[in-house]
């Protein structure tokens, strides 16, 4: 009986290894026999593509769209190619500090059928100063454009000594934040 075994068991370890050897040499035939393909065609900027610029106003905070023609410096680039154009232009930005032209411009979308880029405006930082004003019965801080709202204080009008409510309705500038923090601490007290 261990003699029928140990027969069973050398054929059984020809037939593995038959098969594992078998196998392998398959293996390297289909890898030989096949080529690697390329189907997918890179996409590239063209003038049929849609062009659209978004401009993001940082002080309000609105985007608008615009769509129009696609730029000939642009034109034929990949999607890679026009992140290091926008880069390098980003750069450029930076270096010439033109007061028209964007803080930023960045790549939102891009697809066979349309390119979205954003143009930041993040607002003059050069603007600097606070309106303190009295609406609606409560002391709020504006931006210097006298319309965006900095903060509302919630000291209300009739907590405000008589003194300061003709200057608090008729609104005044203060230069930064340290004199804005000064007058709000005058008023609160």
């Amino acid at each position: 009986m261990s003699s029928f075994f140990i027969i069973g068991t050398v054929f059984t370890l020809i037939y593995f290894l038959s098969y594992r050897s078998y196998d392998r040499g398959q293996e390297e035939v289909v890898k030989q026999d096949t080529h690697p393909v390329d189907t997918v065609k890179e996409i590239r900027v063209n003038s049929s593509m849609k062009y659209v610029v978004e401009n993001y106003d940082g002080t309000t905070g609105v985007v608008t769209k615009e769509e129009g023609t696609v730029p000939a410096k642009i034109a034929g680039k990949t999607r890679e190619e026009l992140e290091n154009y926008i880069t390098e232009y980003n750069q450029q930005l930076q270096e010439a500090a033109i007061p028209e032209a964007p803080d930023s411009v960045e790549l939102i979308s891009f697809s066979k059928d349309k390119v979205v880029v954003r143009e930041n405006y993040l607002g003059a930082e050069e603007e600097t100063g606070f309106f303190i004003k009295l609406q609606e019965q409560e002391v709020v801080i504006f931006h210097n454009d006298q319309v965006t709202p900095y903060e509302y204080t919630g000291i209300r009008e009739e907590v405000l000594p008589e003194s300061e409510l003709e200057k608090l309705r008729e609104g005044f500038f203060v230069e930064d934040e340290k004199e804005l923090y000064s007058v709000l601490e005058n008023l609160s007290s």
